[in-house]
């Protein structure tokens, strides 16, 4: 493989031997035994429908009547948002112990979770038009999350901004994650959007984000940026990326001011005991600078990515390695 070193030590050949053990999950209490009566508006729907509690699909959504919704998520009554579109953001601030369960559903803007929210499990297919937002939060599941760009039912009638994973937050786990089209323009609603998947957050890096499919696909900018500990990834399939603008962007945590303009493909940057089981990095375009980025890490806690193809004209695009970089690459196939 041209331009492609590969950074072999003892004790990192000895520890890809090993099965990386993740952290288990924790998930919420449920309790299907509350009683909900006084947030019923319309008895025809089962106990734990949103339609129950007068939140539905295809309609304009009372704030009241969604955080009725959430007062009786926290009490651990599972949720469930039939199929269709709900033109609203989600934000969770603080929140424990909550359930949901999405049939299809789409959420035409964002979802944040934020400051100490912990135990949160979003079960079924969900759609996000917007961006995932997490800070300071730990145990969240996540079964199968659909980030996408439809500037026509966004509430911003933007691109979507992809998924942040930031600072204080550990023990995320998504089955399937996917996030296409993010936004990269030169405005302001993208200032923060660096990359389609972040994970970052100086001197308070995330832990033990567990992803078993990973695809990204046409991202503005970079595709992934992962800085933290314990992270582990089964797939990732990355496709396209850099095809936006670097103009009026803010950094990226623990990069120098002006490299989140060198938009790569896949950027491993002090990522230590983490695990890249198959990675593909393919392009049409020859728009990003790099193809990966395999930067400084703490060389005891080595990250593997055991195997690693390069489509199209992302073999064309420069591999950067810095010289103490922790990262080892075992197989390209």
């Amino acid at each position: 493989m041209n331009k492609f070193i590969f950074h072999i030590v003892f004790i990192s050949i000895f520890l890809s031997c090993q099965k990386k053990e993740t952290e288990e999950v924790l998930k919420p209490i449920l309790n299907f035994e509350i009683n909900d009566s006084k947030y019923i508006i319309n008895s025809s729907f089962p106990k734990g429908d949103a339609r129950r509690y007068g939140v539905y699909p295809n309609q304009p959504i009372s704030q009241k009547k969604l955080s009725n919704i959430l007062a009786l998520a926290k009490e651990g009554l599972p949720i469930i948002f039939p199929k269709g579109e709900y033109k609203t953001n989600l934000v969770l601030n603080n929140t424990s112990n909550v359930s949901f369960v999405f049939q299809e559903a789409t959420i035409n803007g964002a979802i944040s979770i934020l400051d100490g929210s912990s135990k949160l499990k979003f079960d079924g297919q969900l759609t996000v038009l917007d961006k995932l937002f997490i800070r300071k939060s730990n145990n969240i599941l996540f079964d199968r999350l659909i980030i996408k760009t439809d500037t026509v039912l966004n509430i911003y009638h933007k691109k979507n901004r992809g998924v942040s994973i930031y600072a204080g937050s550990k023990n995320i786990s998504f089955d399937y994650l996917k996030i296409e089209d993010t936004g990269g323009l030169p405005e302001g609603f993208y200032k923060y959007t660096a990359a389609a998947l972040q994970i970052h957050g100086w001197n308070n890096n995330p832990e033990q984000v567990y992803i078993n499919k990973l695809e990204i696909n046409n991202s503005g900018r970079t595709a992934l940026y992962i800085t933290g500990n314990g992270h582990q990834i089964e797939k990732a399939i990355i496709n396209n990326f850099g095809i936006e603008s670097p103009k009026n962007m803010f950094g990226l945590e623990d990069a120098s001011p002006g490299e989140e303009k060198e938009f790569t493909g896949v950027w491993i940057n002090r990522c230590n005991d983490c695990v890249i089981d198959t990675l593909a990095i393919n392009s049409n375009t020859i728009f990003g600078k790099y193809s990966l980025r395999l930067d400084e890490g703490v060389y005891h806690e080595p990250t593997f990515i055991n195997n690693i193809h390069f489509g199209a004209k992302a073999k064309e695009l420069t591999i950067k390695d810095d010289e103490l970089t922790n990262i080892l690459v075992k197989n390209e196939y």
